[in-house]
């Protein structure tokens, strides 16, 4: 069963996703491909929006 992910790079206040997995580990190789990385960013956060959705960002209260 497919889950929705959302994550977060480190020094950024956008939040990114839903990335649709299986897993976490399925989420981290995908969003790997999405940046077309080697290996991930250290400090990034990823979490399952069944737990917390995505927030919403205001241009006002990111700058």
């Amino acid at each position: 069963m497919l889950k929705s992910f959302g994550y977060k790079l480190p020094g950024y206040f956008m939040e990114y996703g839903p990335v649709l997995a299986t897993d976490e580990d399925a989420a981290r190789r995908l969003i790997r491909q999405r940046l077309n990385a080697k290996r991930l960013p250290w400090g990034l956060q990823i979490w399952d929006l069944a737990a917390r959705p995505l927030a919403k960002w205001k241009v006002a209260e990111a700058s």
